[in-house]
């Protein structure tokens, strides 16, 4: 076996030479959160901060180099992005080409001597993510008329949570290896266009051939059916056909299939199969070559031969970039963000076109030896796709840097609308409306100052995970999501941001980027005054209250990014609203008497690390702090999960880990059982503060590791088994919740959120 060459350390190589050098989750209309009067009551004790006006008129401003900014280099940078590693995947999360597009801005940067002569300097990171594909080679090749063509084709990433499902796209079906180990298919092929078809088939009419089927039958952005089909389709490849061929077609209908998230997997995400075949998609205007014009044509195909070779990990590795440009006042910053990575398509929209608005920026800083008024922080984020690690990882070890900066500024995509929509640059931001106040200072204040520049920038109020930007919500940094699509098309429930804008498809090309580009030259105008504008009026943009106490999360041993504050986004959100500044120790980072140092309350996150590694093991210097803390007043909350997990999704790899903290939990009367509750509600009838309007909650399912106390109060039970309990130890208290997601609000009927803000009261009044 070869030795391995991750990602990562690939990275650090090109990084070196160059320089010497979710989806969007968008929650639906039923999920957004009402206010009621109870919560307005209670939010109006805490008076939030006023914010300052905004200037008055441009002209009392700087002068800004807003024409500058340019379309030709936009695209330019552009066409070198998408070029990386062209159908083998691009810059697939956790990929060499992700690496290489790392690289790529690296040495862009590298080349802006006025910058580099200013103290800019870039920094590379790196860290662990649940399951990565590394595509190494999808070729098609089609006999017509005696010849054989080779076309244009691309792989299909496989699932980002579930190993055994990812294994189906893994040429070898095995894990962590970067061997190459090609699976060769031919045969003459079998179309399937329609469901009857499919159907009506039988198993001496697919063995050894290689099926070529229409995507639209399995993609449920249009089809209601997608998944009832899928499930015939993979009792179809049981019967043991050569290859699969997946086929789209473009077209600007609503209604009607473009090949969304086809790169992603699609319904593969979650639909099994076996045996093992290679899986591509092509674009059928791209079979041209070899006289193929439509479905029709297909029938001229003698025969199809398939090569096909990938390899997934897990865990993988992936990075961020990171450039800082110092700016006139480094006691504050801003930060702007794009997340590099693509789904396995070519990404122009989706989000080659953030990464280049943040090159545009600093190009245009450097063409105009212009610092700016802050200190600026340019964040290429990594595997934004597979769990929004890379600006989790980011927010988690820049704890000092969101303390003292004032907004960051996330360009999630360019949009191109399908027929009937109306897209709009938007400005998308969760606002303190849930806690009474419904304000988007941020939004607000970069839409006046872009107006001279005939920019309309439109704001969004949404209640939910947005993009990487909602990651900086759990530490009370005022913070947005540029977009460019129809917000209100969307919000009618109809279709997905995706499927309405293409992104994650196939046809994401620079040549359909062009054709919006004014508003991508917009969009960077918009990222220009955040860089250049902001700070220099001192806007207030903070609606929560100046903080007066801390809270400590501590992750010392939770290894996934994402499993963090940023994982609790309304939690971080409750506790700014009472005047609890969030503070986070990373993973691997031990926790030390100065960590805890006027701090209200502690929450352990779960210990928890990826498979394959050694069980992680708190020090007993560690567990003699925590107890101390508690013995002495403090506030404690031990959390605990069954299953590793992801943007609040359950993985299919288990904690063999949520017994360890029994080290400390057992000194106060605690002590977490092996098992599981196969559970999702939670009730309660306990009358104590914490649970008032809380009466009903909800949990993962399947996930809540089940614990007993000698002593204390069950707040709340799963299935009859305590599942929240609140234990007195010397003078302080410990919070038991045996599942995270206790923490996390569903919407709808549970009162999760009730619980979330009880908990934030409670620290504030003790």
């Amino acid at each position: 076996m070869k030795k391995i060459i991750c990602p990562s350390i690939l990275f650090g190589i090109l990084l070196v030479c160059a320089c010497s050098t979710g989806k969007t989750v968008q929650p639906t209309p039923e999920a957004v959160q009402t206010e009621e009067p109870s919560l307005l009551a209670t939010a109006a004790r805490v008076v939030p901060q006023p914010a300052t006006a905004l200037p008055p008129t441009a002209t009392s401003r700087p002068d800004v180099p807003y024409d500058l900014i340019s379309q030709d280099s936009l695209f330019d940078f552009l066409t070198d992005l998408t070029g990386i590693q062209p159908y083998s995947g691009w810059r697939s999360a956790g990929s060499t080409g992700e690496a290489e597009g790392f690289a790529y801005v690296a040495d862009k940067l590298a080349g802006y001597s006025y910058l580099s002569d200013l103290g800019m300097s870039v920094e590379q990171q790196s860290f662990p993510v649940f399951l990565t594909v590394e595509f190494w080679e999808s070729r098609l090749y089609l006999t017509v008329d005696g010849q054989e063509v080779e076309l244009p084709a691309s792989g299909l990433r496989g699932s980002r949570y579930d190993t055994m499902l990812a294994r189906n796209f893994d040429s070898d079906g095995g894990l962590n290896d970067s061997d190459r180990n090609p699976i060769s298919a031919a045969g003459a092929i079998l179309v399937i266009r329609d469901p009857e078809q499919l159907e009506a088939l039988q198993a001496s009419d697919v063995a050894g051939r290689v099926l070529f089927m229409n995507y639209a039958l399995i993609d449920y952005f249009v089809s209601g059916d997608a998944y009832t089909i899928a499930g015939q389709l993979a009792g179809v490849i049981a019967w043991q056909p050569a290859g699969l061929v997946l086929v789209t077609q473009n077209t600007n209908q609503l209604g009607q299939s473009h090949g969304t998230v086809i790169g992603d997997g699609g319904v593969f995400q979650r639909v099994g199969f076996d045996p093992k075949i290679p899986i591509v998609y092509v674009r059928l205007e791209d079979l041209s070559p070899a006289g193929i014009m439509d479905w029709d044509d297909l029938a001229k195909i003698g025969d199809a031969r398939l090569i096909w070779d990938a390899d997934v990990y897990s865990p993988g590795e992936s990075g961020n970039l990171i450039a800082h440009i110092p700016g006139a006042d480094p006691s504050q910053a801003v930060i702007l963000g794009a997340h590099m990575d693509s789904p396995n398509s070519p990404g122009a929209l989706d989000d080659g076109s953030g990464c280049v608005v943040l090159l545009e920026i600093a190009r245009v800083l450097n063409l105009a030896r212009l610092q700016p008024p802050v200190d600026l922080y340019l964040v290429w984020f990594g595997s934004h796709e597979i769990g929004i690690y890379g600006s989790a990882y980011f927010a988690a070890t820049h704890q000092e840097l969101l303390d003292r900066a004032l907004a960051m500024l996330q360009m999630d995509c360019l949009g191109y609308p399908l027929n009937g929509s109306h897209p709009h640059i938007l400005a998308e931001a969760w606002s303190y409306g849930q806690y009474g106040d419904e304000r988007l200072l941020w939004p607000d204040y970069l839409s006046q100052i872009i107006q001279p520049q005939d920019v309309v920038l439109q704001t969004e109020n949404i209640y939910g995970l947005i993009s990487d930007n909602s990651n900086f919500s759990a530490f009370n940094l005022p913070n947005l999501n540029l977009e460019y699509f129809d917000h209100n098309m969307m919000a009618q429930g109809r279709y997905d941001v995706h499927y309405l804008s293409y992104l994650h498809d196939p046809y994401e090309t620079v040549e359909l980027a062009q054709q919006v580009g004014d508003a991508l030259e917009g969009m960077a105008k918009v990222a220009l005054a955040a860089a250049v504008e902001t700070g220099l009026d001192q806007p207030a943009l903070r609606a929560a209250p100046v903080p007066r106490q801390r809270a400590l999360f501590v992750a010392s041993h939770t290894e996934p990014p994402d499993v963090a504050p940023t994982a609790l986004l309304e939690l971080g959100m409750a506790l700014a609203w009472e005047g609890i500044d969030a503070d986070l120790i990373p993973y691997g980072q031990t926790l030390s008497a100065a960590d805890l140092e006027n701090v209200g309350l502690v929450l352990l996150m779960p210990t928890l690390d990826y498979p394959g590694k050694g069980n992680e093991k708190w020090s007993a210097e560690e567990i003699d702090l925590l107890e101390q803390y508690v013995l002495e007043g403090g506030f404690l909350i031990l959390t605990n999960t069954y299953h590793n997990i992801s943007m609040n999704r359950l993985l299919s790899d288990s904690n063999e880990d949520s017994q360890l903290i029994n080290i400390l939990a057992e000194r106060m009367g605690i002590r977490f059982k092996v098992g599981v509750l196969d559970a999702a509600i939670v009730e309660s009838d306990s009358e104590h503060p914490l649970m008032t309007e809380a009466q009903y909650l909800k949990m993962f399912e399947d996930n809540g590791v089940p614990f007993e106390i000698k002593f204390g109060q069950v707040l709340a039970t799963a299935q009859l088994h305590p599942i929240i309990a609140l234990v007195d130890h010397g003078q302080g208290q410990v919070l038991v919740i045996g599942d995270i997601g206790l923490l996390v609000d569903y919407g709808r009927d549970a009162r999760n959120l009730d619980f979330v803000k009880n908990i934030a009261r409670y620290v504030a009044e003790r």
